[in-house]
This record gives C-alpha cells, sequence and structure tokens, in this order.
C-alpha cells in the first residue's frame, strides 16, 4: 500500500495526529505483517489493538480450543465458544470487527519446518509476538527469530508478576542477546498461569505494552530494544534491565554477529 484513502485518514487521525508517527507511520503499520503466536489472555488483546491499528496482514497461531477458566481474560471469546479453535474464534471476532484485514490462522503447535513455511508467505518480515505461556514454547519462538533475522516482542505473565522486551535480530539491536541469554535452557521451568494463577487487568496491561511496542518499531520510533521490563501488578511497579549477549547461549551464539557487535554476559 501506498497511499490512504479517504477513510483510512478518518480512522487513523488520531494516531496519525501524532507528530512522530503521521501518515508514513501509519502507511508503515499497514504494510507491516505480524505473526502471534499464542492467542490466550495476551495474544487476545495483542492482536485486538494490531487490528484496531490498521494491521492488514496478521498470522495467528495456537492449536487450543477456549475452556471456560479462559473467560475472565481473553476477551474475544465467549462461553457459546467452548471447545471450538482459539484461533478460529479470535479470527471471525476480529474479521467481523475489521473486515479490511487479511486473518490467517494455524491451529496447530509451532514447530521450526512449518514456521519457515509461513514466514516464506510474506514479501516483507514480519514482527513475531510471543503470547505463549510456557518456557519451552518461548525457547522455540526465540531461536526461530534469531535463526531467521526476525524482530521478537516477548510477554509473559504469572501471577502477579510480568515482563516483556523487543529484539530486533535483524540489525545491530541484537547484541542485546536472546530469550535464551536470559533463561538458558538449564533454567528450572517456572510456573505458568495455569499453576500459579492470573489476574486478568494485569495480563491486560503485559498485553497493550507488547502491542505498544511492537507498533512503535513498526513506525521506527522505538528506543528500548534489549531491555527487559518487569511489572509487579501487585504493588504497581515498573523495573528494567538491559539484556547483552551470553558468549555461551545456545542459540544466538551459532550465527554471527556484525563487527561492531560486542559479545558480553547477561546484566541484572
Amino acid at each position: 500500500m501506498n497511499s490512504l484513502s479517504g477513510l483510512d485518514y478518518i480512522q487513523y487521525s488520531r494516531t496519525m495526529l501524532l507528530s512522530d508517527i503521521g501518515e508514513a507511520g501509519q502507511l508503515a503499520i499497514m504494510n507491516s505483517p505480524v505473526v502471534i503466536i499464542g492467542v490466550g489472555g495476551l495474544g487476545n488483546v495483542v492482536a485486538h489493538y494490531l487490528a484496531a491499528a490498521g494491521v492488514l496482514q496478521i498470522l495467528l497461531i495456537d492449536h487450543d480450543v477456549v475452556e471456560l477458566s479462559n473467560l475472565p481474560r481473553q476477551l474475544l471469546f465467549r462461553a457459546s465458544d467452548i471447545g471450538k479453535a482459539k484461533v478460529n474464534i479470535a479470527k471471525s471476532a476480529l474479521s467481523d470487527a475489521y473486515p479490511q484485514i487479511n486473518i490467517d490462522v494455524l491451529a496447530q503447535p509451532i514447530t521450526s519446518a512449518h514456521f519457515k513455511q509461513l514466514v516464506k508467505r510474506f514479501t516483507v518480515k514480519p514482527v513475531v509476538f510471543d503470547c505463549t505461556d510456557n518456557v519451552s514454547a518461548r525457547q522455540l519462538i526465540n531461536q526461530l527469530c534469531v535463526q531467521h533475522q526476525l524482530t521478537l516482542v516477548s510477554g509473559a505473565i504469572s501471577a502477579y508478576q510480568g515482563q516483556l522486551f523487543c529484539i530486533d535480530f535483524s540489525s545491530p539491536h541484537s547484541h542485546s542477546g536472546c530469550y535464551c541469554c536470559l533463561y538458558p535452557l538449564d533454567t528450572p521451568i517456572m510456573q505458568n498461569c495455569t499453576q500459579a494463577g492470573v489476574f486478568g487487568p494485569a495480563v491486560g496491561i503485559i498485553a497493550s505494552m507488547q502491542a505498544l511496542v511492537g507498533l512503535q518499531h513498526i513506525c521506527n520510533t522505538f528506543t528500548q530494544y534489549g531491555v527487559l521490563h518487569r511489572f509487579n501488578a501487585q504493588v504497581l511497579r515498573w523495573q528494567y534491565a538491559n539484556m547483552n549477549q551470553d558468549p555461551q547461549c545456545e542459540v544466538c551464539h551459532q550465527y554471527p554477529l556484525t563487527d561492531h557487535q560486542e559479545r558480553s554476559n547477561v546484566t541484572n
């Protein structure tokens, strides 16, 4: 898309009023494909915000079906959707609200083989949003983003503790390391929301931040690559720490860095 229609100007006028976004930023949003892996509490909100912002190509990946316990925080779903594939219900809800969007779905677990084929569908490299709820999936998604040099926007939450970060593995920002630098493969598996519980609005905060970060990246206004943001929803407190590449990382250590990218241990 090279230009906006009259209706586009009306629909996205409030976004384009922002001096650092404008028409060019809105066009970037509409031309940037995204992949959302995990259509639970995080993925529901991320997908909704991106669709509302004008992202026209969305791929949703999730193998789960809607359950009764999902309804307090997965706001695209209703009681009548229980037992149905999450990706199909999310696609239907978003397509009804934003009919101009092209939404593809994959109702299967993510694997290296089909991820490679899915990425080839896009003429522009997609931005990947990790909205999964388990460490093994996050490790795989991180590895795939490193391998294919994609931008990763990762979010997670358990109980009242949430975190997010963005790393662009296609640029010099990738000296920030990766998820495996932060949590090596032998790190003990942490509890997810199934074991520890979770508060719906806290999920929404992390997901909203993921959408914000992703859109800022697309608009070329994001500046905090490789910064781990942690949020304690119980006391409403944010903390952050810079991430750097671990020279012993089992994932990003395998891929060459550019000459000006330094290797150093993760700092806390």
